[in-house]
This record gives structure tokens, sequence and C-alpha cells, in this order.
């Protein structure tokens, strides 16, 4: 019942790799893994010294390019120059996220979040609950989209922790409504910045076996898995 993220799958593979698993199983965990998944493993070793192994999440944050294009959202977007150095610079978290696997879609986005100096300089232990808390922490500047059809404005405020959706759009098949959300108590220039994206609707693929629809296209070539700033 545990959603999905870019960031956490690289956090459980670097566990993977400190644990009696083996970096063996590190393809399976791609697909496969999830939060539950952490909490499986670090309890599974046995090594002292897997507990006092720290990474920084910031890290392991979604990195600026020219463009994203996710298939099996039906979407790809540009951001402005100057959102991309906020990413760059780190000043701002792009993260993903998605409704539970094992239930029907409800919503998979992209998120970008305030990142404080000591956020984005924080060290945690890969074992333990250090990651959920820091993502909860950050705050929320905006996210790009899709929702089930039929959502109440109620729902998608919920899920995107903003204040203000402005639709994009329709999937190809029909489902799904495209969002561009953002928190209008966040920083001024990042929501400014954020509202400038250049946002186009292509075909939507079918999800994949798994249910993980935010690989982009590049990821579903495989030539780009979980790039480390």
């Amino acid at each position: 019942m545990k959603n999905r993220s870019k960031g956490l799958y690289t956090v459980v593979i670097l566990l993977l790799c400190l644990t009696v698993f083996g970096c063996q199983k590190k393809d399976e965990d791609k697909v496969t893994g999830s939060k539950n998944t952490t909490t499986e493993i670090a309890s599974a070793s046995q090594d002292d010294n897997d507990a006092q192994s720290t990474f920084k999440p910031s890290d392991y944050t979604l990195p600026p390019k020219e463009e994203y294009i996710y298939e099996y959202l039906g979407l790809k977007f540009k951001l402005s120059e100057k959102f991309q150095k906020y990413l760059k610079e780190k000043k701002i978290a792009m993260l993903d996220d998605q409704s539970p696997l094992d239930e029907e879609l409800k919503y998979g986005v992209l998120t970008f979040d305030e990142m404080t100096e000591e956020q984005k300089n924080a060290s945690l232990n890969l074992i333990g609950d250090g990651y959920d808390k820091w993502k909860e922490q950050l705050k929320r500047v905006g996210t790009i989209g899709m929702f089930k059809k039929g959502l109440s404005e109620e729902e998608i405020t919920k899920m995107t922790k903003c204040n203000h959706h402005k639709i994009i759009g329709e999937s190809s098949d029909g489902k799904y409504v495209y969002y561009l959300s953002s928190n209008k108590e966040a920083m001024k220039d990042f929501v400014q910045e954020l509202d400038k994206t250049k946002i186009e609707k292509i075909e939507k693929k079918d999800s994949p076996e798994g249910g993980y629809v935010l690989s982009e296209k590049t990821d579903v070539a495989n030539t780009e898995a979980f790039t480390v700033n």
C-alpha cells in the first residue's frame, strides 16, 4: 500500500548493495521495490556497519534537463531556464509520486519542493524512516501530473498539497485529466517560474507490468536509470 518514487528506489538499491542479499538483486528491486522493501532489507541485514551508512537525499532528486517525456502519463514538458537553474542549485527538489501500485491508478505526478540549506545538505541513515521524514518536511511549490477523471478538487488538493489547479487537458484514452498545480503559499518566484512550464499532451501508453507509470522515455530504453546529480 505504499507509493513509489525514483529517489526512493535509488536509496533501496544503495541499501541492497550493503546487505546480505547482494547487488545481484538490483534490477529486480527497480521493478518491485517499495518503501516496505527498505524495511524488510534493513531488518535482514546482519552488519552493524550498515546502520551507520548514510546518504544525501538531495543527491537523488531528478536532474534538470531540456525536456521531460513521460509516455505512460501521456505528457512531455519543458521547465523554464530559470527553474532548471533552481533544480541545478538544489533550491528545488524534483521528485515523483503515484498512487499505490496494488490499486487502480488514481494519480501520477512530478513534484517540486523548496529545499532549505539544511535539507539540501542533510545526511541520513540508509536504514530507517529518515528519508520519508525528510521528504515530508519539504515545502511544496507545485506538481505536474495526471489524475483519474472524476476526482474532486478537494481530493486533488490533498494529493498534490497545492491550492491552485490549472487543467491542461485529458489523456488520449479519456480516463485521466492533466493538471499543473501550485501552492500559492510557496516562494513567489518559484511559483511564477513553474507556471511558465510548457506542457504538451502526447499519446499515452498503457501502464507497464508492475504499474509504475513515472518512467521517462529514456528510462524505458534503459539509457538513463537512476541518474545521480
